[in-house]
């Protein structure tokens, strides 16, 4: 499919209420993250921090990225939904159609996924049953503090996504998720896969992006975290968090320390990933990848076969 180039200036870009949201919210993750990201025996963000060698004795839980990923969503500095607006486009699309979808938000960083829902919740005018799931309890109390505030309806599981005996198969017209398959080692996507294949009903559709790129180099990580602290000395929004710009900086610099995102190789990858889908997926090029910024990714949308 042919690729469409987007230009940094479309790409970094904080709207008012997004930002007036995250002064808020980001400390009040900063606290979360401090009790609630718990050490898990498998799975969740700190796996990252287990393939780097600086930290594989230091990070046992997911307060170093749950704790940290809305400061830098405020410093532009993060991958998350509002850079792809193809997310309005192909939510809304589902929801016109099926107004009354079970939908499952499949992890999540923060309710950031759960806001572009919403949005095109809104644009459908429709009124989906909401569920989310994730590994973490951060995450989900975020969700639950945009929901509260937005009037939405949500339930909210802390569970493992791959290996839960209780989620209901079968069920889902919809499964949104942002970049969980660059999220996942390579040997859990084709578990995810089968996953998301199990929950979806017949003709469900599931609808996110993917990043493809290489390894995470020093020089990569360096320079992320000069950026970081720079913007931190520079940028207004971090100071209305009333957080230190010292504890910032020390957060930020152990998040590229450890951040690693396990990313897809090419297009191949992709179609085999999805081939029990019906697929579609167009390439975006650049997209922002944090520590890996800038790279490339896919906007996917695929069902499973069978009559809706």
């Amino acid at each position: 499919m042919q690729a469409t180039a987007l230009q940094p200036a479309d790409l970094y870009k904080l709207d008012e209420r997004t930002r007036n949201l995250l002064i808020t919210s980001a400390p009040l993750m900063w606290d979360l993250s401090r009790t609630q990201c718990k050490r898990k025996p498998v799975g969740g963000m700190e796996e990252w921090a287990k393939t780097t060698k600086a930290a594989q004795a230091e990070i046992d839980s997911c307060d170093w990225y749950h704790g940290t990923w809305q400061f830098l969503r405020l410093l532009n500095m993060v991958a998350v939904p509002p850079w792809y607006e193809f997310y309005n486009e192909a939510l809304s699309t589902v929801l016109r159609q099926k107004p009354e979808a079970n939908v499952l938000i499949s992890a999540c960083a923060d309710y950031g996924m759960l806001a572009t829902l919403h949005e095109a919740i809104q644009t459908a005018d429709a009124n989906p049953t909401i569920k989310i799931y994730d590994i973490c309890n951060t995450p989900l109390q975020s969700c639950e503090w945009y929901a509260q505030r937005h009037g939405l309806k949500i339930q909210c599981f802390c569970d493992n996504i791959i290996t839960s005996p209780s989620m209901p198969l079968g069920s889902f017209d919809l499964i949104v998720t942002d970049e969980f398959l660059t999220v996942l080692k390579k040997e859990y996507k084709p578990m995810i896969m089968d996953r998301w294949l199990e929950l979806l009903k017949p003709g469900g559709t599931i609808v996110t992006t993917a990043m493809l790129g290489t390894a995470t180099t020093p020089e990569l990580r360096r320079g992320y975290a000069e950026r970081a602290r720079l913007l931190v000395t520079t940028d207004d929004s971090t100071k209305e968090t009333g957080t230190s710009a010292e504890d910032l900086i020390e957060r930020f610099e152990r998040f590229a320390e450890v951040h690693t995102r396990h990313m897809l190789v090419d297009e191949d990858e992709i179609r085999g990933l999805f081939h029990k889908f019906d697929l579609s997926f167009l390439k975006v090029i650049p997209t922002p990848g944090e520590c890996v910024n800038p790279t490339n990714s896919y906007q996917i949308v695929a069902s499973r076969p069978g009559k809706k």
